[in-house]
């Protein structure tokens, strides 16, 4: 039987089914997604908490004001060197009596002239103490001479003696009765003294400083009535500095005193090694910026470098801290950036075979790069990290590191 001959319009009909078919099938076809792939690995694992943390002076001192007056200006710089016992802080005198007004002007007026009054009633008294101390004595004398000629007895003799005796006793008395009166005069006197009479012959209270270092800070430098108490400067050593962080009490329940910390955006070109030496025993509140509610707990922090590596860090300077609370040298590590919940598990996207596989993994400790995988994968499998919402169970991927 004769085979059938292909002519020019047949070919033309296959050629053409052939195209539309191809094109259909890549029409159809889903291209394999492109996504970033990471991958199980075997490493270091370290668990840090972080916060904000402040540098401050180890032992800081307020000085204040021991004594209530006027303040002379501060005459000293934050940065001043000290030494104890002989730079002086501040001066303070003595504050100028506070205005009269009319009626406290008529009473102490009227407390002068009740002075005078009595100071010259004392004086009249000192007169006739010693006019009767005049008559007792030459009473004495004559009975005396009386008694030594047997004119007196002895009786008489005593009881002159007595009345001299008790004469001058009343002189002295009224002598320093008159005395007195002097300086009440002087005191009802001193309610007069009007502000800005002159301070001469007041005395100056200097404060010195208690510890060496350096002036901190100085609140005012400006001269000014204080009250005792009153905060003049603050002073301290820099050379011995250490770090506070107020932690959530969520995380400073996770840190113990010696755990190794990491200081880091402090303007240096590395970060510094620290250690934890206090936790603080007790809690605060604290508002976030977001007007939330906290409890926070304070953590201190010594440098476990010299000084020199940070010798331009001062008081009240800022810094990133990270304490170790769990640290392993050799796990099995995830990145978390391949890692999402999926129920209660936690769960990722294995790429086998060039396609996206769906597994529940265990997760042990995490930090903020890599996750502890406990069970469900093994070193050298690849991960897809940020998986989109195209990516599902089965669909092809496609991808790059």
């Amino acid at each position: 039987m004769a085979g059938k001959i292909l002519t020019g319009p047949r070919i033309v009909t296959a050629l053409v089914a052939l195209a539309v078919a191809i094109a259909l099938f890549f029409a159809l076809r889903t291209p394999a997604i492109e996504v970033e792939a990471g991958e199980v690995s075997r490493g270091p694992l370290v668990v840090t908490v972080g916060d904000l943390g402040e540098t401050r002076v180890r032992d800081l001192y307020v000085v204040s004001a021991p004594v209530s007056g006027e303040m002379e200006r501060v005459p000293l710089k934050p940065g001043a060197p000290l030494v104890p016992g002989r730079t002086v802080l501040a001066r303070i005198v003595p504050a100028d009596p506070a205005p009269l007004d009319a009626r406290s002007l008529a009473e102490a007026r009227a407390n002068v002239r009740a002075a005078e009054a009595q100071l010259a009633a004392a004086r009249a008294r000192v007169s006739t103490a010693r006019a009767n101390a005049v008559a007792t004595d030459r009473t004495f004398a004559r009975i005396a001479d009386l008694a030594g000629r047997g004119f007196a007895s002895r009786a008489q003799l005593d009881e002159a003696r007595a009345a001299r005796d008790s004469g001058r006793a009343a002189v002295s008395e009224s002598v320093n009765m008159a005395e007195a009166a002097v300086e009440a005069l002087a005191a009802a006197n001193a309610a007069l003294i009007v502000p800005g009479s002159g301070g001469a012959g007041r005395g100056a209270v200097a404060v010195t400083s208690p510890v060496p270092g350096y002036v901190l800070t100085v609140p005012q430098e400006s001269a000014r009535v204080v009250l005792a108490g009153t905060p003049i400067v603050e002073v301290g050593d820099p050379e011995r500095l250490e770090i506070v962080s107020d932690l959530l009490s969520s995380d400073a329940v996770q840190v113990r005193p010696g755990a190794p910390v990491e200081i880091d955006a402090w303007g240096g070109d590395r970060p510094l090694r620290g250690r934890v030496r206090l936790v603080e025993p007790f809690g605060f509140t604290k508002f976030s910026a977001l007007g939330v509610e906290e409890q926070r707990v304070n953590v201190i922090i010594d440098f476990a470098e010299p000084r020199a590596t940070f010798e331009r860090l001062g008081h009240g300077y800022r810094a990133d801290v990270r304490i170790a609370t769990w640290a392993a040298r050799d796990v099995l590590r995830v990145p978390i950036s391949a890692l999402f919940r999926s129920g209660p598990d936690w769960a990722l996207f294995v790429i086998q075979d060039g396609s996206a596989r769906l597994r529940k993994v265990k997760i042990g400790h995490i930090n903020d790069t890599f996750g502890e995988v406990e069970a469900g994968l093994k070193a050298g499998d690849r991960v897809i990290l940020h998986p989109g919402d195209k990516v599902a169970d089965g669909v092809e991927v496609k991808g790059s590191n």
